[in-house]
């Protein structure tokens, strides 16, 4: 056989052993899954913790493949309760974790914090917001903060919630890699003085200790030495640490709203602006322990661009670390697992002055991560203000434009509100007949995605009518406006689906009950410049979906992110008043609101 050929035929052996290892993985990880299941919630978090304890030792035995003191399994750093697993469940664990030494390290402490994330109690690890990053973000984001001026060399790194060792251990390659010509004690000590992790799970803390031993190995082999201690187990918001200290604050941190104390409310109030979520707080704490000059590395949700929650965050970080790179993430799916947000790789540096973000997109295949540059964008002069950024190249154009619109909703004479009836906390008002005292209960798939209204209630516990009674002021709405459906995903062909409520339908029932996943557009006077008809075609057009697309950063269509949306003047809007006024095709409407947008007039 020829070279060539026996070296394709090697590669194609050694994808072939990638394939069928990773079917195994994920065999595996459903068998682990259904086990830990078979348990009370309240013993989960233990059984977990005990066959991913197992599951790390098979790891490492087959990993280590030599004896002597550098051989040797860490410890745990901070004990935690286990239990005596049935012998089916060790076997399991065993298998999985010989599996598992058939990968790359980073590969390896990814699939095992899989693993053990999927075994864990779906409460648990929504209040701590765990969500292991794929290896193909964390080199992505790696090579972001390169490009951003990071010196591996010498630059101190701290990741404050290190799960896994997801950034710890390829960062230790990136170390080892270029000081590969010192000698290997050298090379120990350098990783040692310089790299440091927090982690509040002490399963996760330990796994990331592992899996720093483990990309050393080779070389505390030869040095005769190991890696000292670099995780510590602690809560990262609440630990007193030194200010400036670090060259590189990376990570994933936890996501997901969070109740706060009093005390840690008052830590963070700078940054904060109603309901609390674990990435803005992080994003504060890596602010507070980054030097002048250095880099803060993040894969977050992108909700803090535009949400309201974000405003004084944004603001701090505007003034202090502003944003100078961020990658959107393509698609959801293969990335996050069980995670409905988009998400963004965002690099900020300390005491820049630029306010010029470069845009780029990035797509997971099956050949690894594909990047596009998309553009280069500038934040706002308000730093508190949306964030506008387009998510690919053909949104580059809408961003500019957008730059250069004075008005917004309230010019256009409107508001948003919410819809007011939180259906489930008036269950027993729910009524099926029209009656005494009843009225149409709008939900919202009487908004169809070609944007009529139609009064209808098909859905699974909804009913069409409500029973009023006293104390239900607040609830009924008896003027017509916009409505907007309120829930919408990247993935949909629309983003922002509007229908007018007809002026008769509410005269002809004496009010409506708008149920809270609809937006309400209403007049902020009698007689506003632009007509509720005009508003509701355009919300509906192409352009203003995808100019909606640039702000929002989340499932949710805010009202905060709606009245901010940079919008043509009122009397920019001629045309399309004409348009709408001699009830002009879709395409036509289409056509005149892509001149606003998507092209020059």
């Amino acid at each position: 056989m020829a070279k060539g050929a026996q070296v394709s035929a090697a590669l194609l052996e050694a994808h072939q052993a990638v394939e069928t290892a990773n079917q195994a993985l994920g065999t595996a990880k459903m068998m682990a899954r259904e086990f830990v299941a078979s348990f009370p919630e309240s013993r989960q978090l233990i059984v977990a913790r005990s066959f991913g304890h197992v599951l790390v030792q098979s790891w490492w035995r087959n990993l280590a493949g030599f004896s002597g003191p550098m051989a040797e399994l860490r410890e745990h750093i901070e004990a935690f309760e286990m239990v005596e697993l049935p012998p089916h469940a060790i076997d399991l664990a065993i298998s999985i974790g010989e599996i598992a030494s058939r990968f790359d390290t980073e590969t390896a402490a990814y699939e095992i914090g899989l693993i053990y994330t999927a075994m864990l109690p779906s409460e648990h690890r929504g209040n701590y917001g765990v969500f292991y990053t794929p290896p193909a973000l964390t080199e992505r984001l790696i090579e972001l903060v390169t490009i951003a001026g990071v010196n591996w060399k010498t630059s101190r790194v701290l990741d404050p919630a290190c799960g896994g060792g997801a950034f710890l251990a390829p960062i230790a390659s990136r170390v080892i890699a270029d000081l590969g010509k010192s000698k290997p004690e050298k090379i120990i000590n350098n990783i040692a003085s310089r790299l440091q992790g927090y982690e509040i799970d002490p399963f996760a803390g330990w796994l990331s200790q592992v899996a720093l031993d483990a990309v050393v190995l080779p070389i505390a082999k030869l040095a005769g030495k190991r890696l000292p201690v670099l995780v510590t187990v602690c809560d990262s918001l609440r630990k007193s640490v030194d200010l400036e200290s670090f060259d590189l604050v990376i990570g994933n941190p936890p996501y997901g709203k969070v109740k706060l104390d009093s005390g840690v409310r008052e830590l963070y109030k700078r940054s904060l602006y109603g309901h609390a979520n674990l990435y803005g707080l992080f994003t504060d704490l890596a602010l507070r322990n980054v030097k002048p000059g250095g880099i803060i590395a993040y894969v977050t949700p992108t909700s803090f661009l535009a949400g309201v929650y974000f405003k004084n965050l944004r603001k701090v970080m505007g003034a202090n670390a502003p944003l100078v790179m961020i990658d959107f993430v393509e698609t959801r799916k293969n990335v996050f697992d069980d995670v409905l947000q988009e998400t963004a790789l965002a690099i900020y540096k300390a005491g820049e002055n630029s306010s010029s973000v470069l845009v780029s997109e990035i797509s997971l295949d099956s050949d690894g991560l594909v990047v596009s540059n998309v553009a280069t964008v500038a934040l706002p002069e308000e730093c508190s203000m949306p964030w506008i950024m387009p998510r690919n190249q053909s949104q580059g154009a809408i961003v500019g434009k957008m730059a250069k619109m004075p008005s917004r909703l309230a010019d256009w004479g409107y508001t948003v509100s919410t819809g007011p009836l939180v259906w489930n906390r008036h269950k027993s008002q729910l009524a099926f007949s029209p009656g005494k005292n009843r009225y149409p209960l709008i939900w919202a798939e009487a908004i169809t995605p070609d944007g009529r209204f139609v009064f209808r209630a098909e859905k699974k516990n909804h009913a069409p009518f409500f029973s009023y009674e006293a104390g239900n002021e607040s609830l009924l709405i008896s003027r017509s406006c916009v409505l907007l459906q309120r829930t919408t995903a990247k993935e949909q062909a629309r983003r922002l689906i509007a229908a007018l409520l007809p002026t008769e339908f509410v005269e002809k029932y004496g009010g409506v009950v708008i149920e809270n996943h609809i937006n309400m557009i209403r007049p902020l006077i009698d007689n506003p410049p632009v007509s509720a008809e005009v508003v509701s075609a355009f919300l509906n057009s192409k352009a203003a979906d995808a100019a909606f697309r640039c702000v929002s950063g989340s499932v949710a269509v805010s009202a905060y992110e709606l009245e901010s949306l940079p919008l043509p003047s009122p009397k920019a809007l001629a045309p399309l008043k004409k348009l709408v006024a001699e009830l002009a095709s879709k395409e036509a409407i289409d056509a005149a609101c892509d001149k606003f947008y998507l092209r020059k007039a």
